[in-house]
């Protein structure tokens, strides 16, 4: 029973001679023999054994009852246990008295229980169940329903069966556990099995609660599933800023409501609440969840996030949707107040219906505490929980679980067990014999694990030699059980029924690479090292998509992963290119819609794609080395066989040809220059999609409203080159220049359209401040704090010409001014080109335009750099000057008689 899913699979793949770690290295590894048989420093480091729970106060908390069976026999309370029988060879009433006195010693250690148990539910129970087969819990346990796709399937009822004889039993949880204690555990198993064979799947309070509930369905007492009217709830008087882990507090008081209620608080402020209970939606359809709180609400649907409105702030409302079935779902609310005013209300909008609190006579619980199996009235005896200190210290318990109090003299002492290098291949004694000795540990093993155990000790020196990186992969993988969702090297991988639970979140069409996890082949040349330990121990995810999570196994037990697959993949690298990053711009254009269209399929920097909802490609540079990503780009189905991604680059030929002049290496070089400054660059073309936006096609537009940062009276100009500008017309200069998408209507068009609307694009960049011109005695005289009217401009309007591009006309003093903005397309961005026309009684001296106010411009040949912009003026001779510690760019204007003509020629 002792033989693992992981290891079956290794076995069943015939790899005993061929593989670099033998079956017979990692039984003596799981099994923790060197615990107590004294190895080599170098054995131990290669052997890597698994280390045992962990005991008393740094233990989980299990029933005194099943604590007593098991000790008495370990294999009949949970069958497959790597824990040994040691009592075997006590006398019946002699084992009955040993056992005893090591549970109350036991549970004089136990951490206190936690806050009392909430009654049945039976909405979390069904929730927890799909969790359970959802999550990646039946990867390595035993399924107990069939996936919805082999439902009624009599073929897949018979292997569902078969499942079990190779998966990790589970034992009798719930004569082991109660809700509150299971759920623990499941929040955090490497605190009291730091060994990671039990791994973390980053579950929240409500979804470990409704995992435990369902694993310990059995306790639901007969007739429990009636439901009571209202809520429970818990009080916690805390100072808090923001909403806590209920999970790990102590409620100060407990008890049931109609509804989500303030009342119950003791006191009125510096408190917390979670209400939980079963919500019965009278039909199926979109639902919109709302809570209005001061301070922090958050609410939760069959243990699923909804909505988030956490923090210290005033009452203000947050709402989404949700797609709900007809009947009975879980719900959860949680409240804090840190203090000044509280308020909160819980509503909904129904299918079709108005927005309201939630009807309180559709709120319920269900009442009957879930208690553990067989549960009796237990308190430890001080008399015997000595006696069990001195056994525990005697039977050298700590050898495998660690040291604990003890005192008193010691009755019984084990001998020490031989040295393991003393350990040969002959005749099996002590723990492998088939009928150990009294002082002898008795493992439940079969022949053939007996087999590969006498095999490997009569081979221990190649124990004594390091493992290659290979091996070393293949040990740690075969350990904890990697092989069960990927393969690597023709070994593991999603196979048979198990398969059909591998799941997306919500109807999402990706296919495999939706739900399948991928494959580890060649990883060390994928992936960069620091993201391979983000994965592995810092819960790092970027497919959201994806129902089955990444375990966390916890670092001392993945740490040399990350530098073992990079060594032993080093083989697959080629040099990477060389990357020029002011290629961005053409990047820019080719994850556009107008180029490859990537953000069809891809989220792009948290914004969803078009269409389908593939990783987000601004993790692209964290993760992935450029390397592989230029040989993916290439040939996609090389490196991921039935990948969706398409091939831009056929036969290392380019697909567009119109970008930086269809060189494939010049195109994936500037993919992934853009994509590793994507904070830092404008969006692509095409990703924003709004029904209100206002879209520039053939011919330029304007939009007349309050636009954030151009003032009450602003004119947007939106090109069909994905340029834009908005033209102050109190203070007569371009507020703001900025590229992609125009600008978003629908604020303005909706209400009474109260408010200043933001550009919609991207890369914004404001113009200078004040008047655009001004007379000045000097060069060096300061510029005038004046502007509009009292500086002496008045608008004039503005002249559309044939593509409906504007000319802004205003006066200043006796000049007649006007400005005439056009887009210019270029290759990669498009840029602005302004020609102004000045008119005068008479030649006019000492006019300036002010072109740019900033901590820093650059001037190289005839262009200046100010912050992301270039800007050039043809014939003319610009000057910088600094003015408290500022730089101005300065344009002296020269006339022809009456006329002064000159441009300014901007891009990014």
């Amino acid at each position: 029973m002792l033989l693992t899913r992981s290891l079956f699979a290794l076995l069943a793949l015939g790899d005993i001679v061929r593989a670099a770690i033998e079956p017979g290295e990692i039984l003596l590894g799981e099994m923790n023999c060197v615990a107590c048989h004294e190895a080599a420093p170098a054995v131990k480091e290669r052997l890597a054994s698994r280390q045992s729970p962990r005991l008393g106060a740094s233990g989980v908390r299990v029933t005194p009852q099943w604590l007593r069976a098991f000790l008495e026999n370990p294999q009949a309370e949970s069958p497959g246990t790597l824990m040994p029988d040691m009592l075997h060879g006590l006398a019946p009433a002699e084992k009955a008295a040993t056992a005893e006195a090591l549970t109350h010693y036991l549970v004089s250690l136990q951490p206190a229980a936690g806050s009392a148990e909430s009654g049945v539910n039976g909405a979390a129970i069904r929730a927890g169940g799909e969790l359970f087969h959802s999550v990646g819990c039946v990867m390595c346990h035993a399924p107990v329903e069939l996936p919805r796709a082999k439902s009624g399937d009599a073929v897949a009822e018979e292997e569902l069966k078969k499942l079990a004889e190779t998966a990790v039993p589970m034992g009798d949880l719930a004569k082991k556990y109660s809700v509150g204690e299971l759920s623990a555990f499941l929040r955090d198993p490497l605190r009291t099995r730091p060994s990671g064979r039990m791994p973390s799947l980053k579950l929240s309070e409500g979804e470990a609660r409704a995992i435990a509930a369902y694993l310990l369905r059995a306790q639901v007492p007969a007739g429990a599933m009636e439901k009571l009217s209202g809520l429970t709830y818990e009080y916690y008087e805390k100072n808090l800023p923001e909403l806590p882990e209920f999970d790990l507090l102590t409620a100060d008081a407990a008890g049931t409501c109609e509804t989500f209620t303030l009342k119950v608080a003791k006191r009125k402020n510096d408190f917390a609440l979670r209400f939980r209970g079963v919500l019965t939606a009278p039909t199926a359809g979109d639902y919109r969840f709302y809570t209005s709180s001061d301070d922090g609400t958050r609410l939760y649907i069959d243990e699923k996030i909804v909505v988030e409105n956490n923090g210290i702030h005033p009452d203000q409302e947050r709402s989404a949707p949700v797609k709900l079935t007809k009947g009975d779902h879980t719900i959860t609310v949680l409240y804090f107040d840190g203090g000044g005013q509280t308020a909160m209300t819980i509503g909904w909008k129904t299918p079709g219906g108005k927005q309201e609190p939630i009807p309180s006579n559709l709120l319920s619980h269900e009442g009957q505490p879930m208690r553990p199996l067989g549960e009796m009235a237990f308190a430890v005896d001080a008399a015997k929980a000595g006696q069990g200190a001195n056994l525990y210290v005697g039977m050298q318990c700590a050898h495998c679980h660690g040291d604990l109090p003890a005192s008193g003299p010691i009755d019984v002492l084990t001998p020490a067990a031989k040295p393991l290098a003393q350990l040969r291949a002959r005749q099996p004694s002590g723990c492998l014999a088939t009928k150990p000795s009294a002082n002898a540990a008795q493992f439940e093993i079969n022949d053939r694990q007996r087999t590969l155990l006498l095999a490997q000790l009569g081979a221990q020196e190649l124990l004594a030699e390091p493992l290659d990186a290979a091996g070393q992969i293949k040990r740690t993988m075969t350990a904890l059980n990697c092989y069960a969702c990927h393969q690597r090297d023709r070994r593991g991988g999603a196979d048979g029924l198990r398969r059909e639970y591998f799941s997306t979140v919500g109807e999402i069409d990706l296919g495999d690479e939706g739900r399948i996890p991928p494959h580890l082949n060649g990883v060390g040349a994928k992936l960069q090292t620091e993201w391979i330990k983000t994965v592995l121990w810092k819960a790092g995810a970027v497919r959201p998509y994806m129902a089955t999570r990444m375990p966390q196994f916890g670092e001392a037990n993945v740490r040399l992963l990350p530098a073992l697959f990079e060594q032993a993949d080093a083989a697959h690298e080629e040099p990477p290119p060389a990357i020029d990053p002011a290629t961005a711009k053409f990047g820019r254009k080719l994850v556009g819609v107008g180029g490859y269209t990537c953000i069809a399929c891809h989220v792009f920097a948290g914004h969803p794609s078009l269409g389908v909802p593939a990783l987000d490609l601004t993790t692209v540079p964290a993760r992935l080395k450029i390397d592989w990503f230029r040989r993916y780009l290439i040939d996609p189905q090389a490196l991921r066989p039935g990948t969706r991604m398409p091939g831009f680059f056929p036969n290392g030929v380019a697909a567009n040809r119109e970008v930086v002049g269809g060189d494939a290496e010049k195109q994936i070089g500037a993919i992934w220059a853009y994509l590793a400054k994507a904070k830092e660059v404008n969006l692509p073309a095409g990703l924003v999609q709004n029904q209100q936006e206002i879209v520039a096609e053939n011919e330029a537009v304007i939009y007349r409203n309050f636009i954030e940062g151009a003032g009450p009276r602003a004119i947007g100009v939106g090109y069909p080159e994905k340029v834009n500008l908005a033209f102050d017309a109190n203070e007569m200069r371009i507020a703001l220049l900025w590229q992609g998408s125009f600008i978003d209507a629908a604020k303005h068009r909706t209400g009474r359209g109260n408010g200043f609307q933001k550009p919609l694009g991207e890369n914004v960049i404001t113009g200078p401040p004040g008047a655009p011109f001004a007379l000045l005695e000097s060069e060096g005289a300061p510029w005038p704090a004046s502007v509009g009217k009292e500086a002496g401009y008045q608008f004039k309007g503005y002249r559309l010409d044939e593509k409906q591009r504007p000319a802004f006309r205003y006066a200043f003093h006796d000049l007649e001014i006007e400005d005439y903005p056009v887009a210019v397309a270029n290759e990669a961005d498009s840029g602005l080109r302004r020609t102004f026309t000045i008119q005068a009684p008479s030649a006019v001296a000492h006019l300036y335009f002010r072109a740019a106010v900033a901590g820093k411009i650059e001037q190289k040949d005839e262009v200046f750099s100010v912050g992301k912009m270039t800007l050039k003026f043809p014939g003319a001779k610009p000057v910088v000057r600094t003015v408290a510690n500022r730089d101005e760019l300065l344009v002296p204007i020269s006339f022809e008689g009456k006329t002064a003509v000159f441009l300014e020629e901007l891009s990014w």
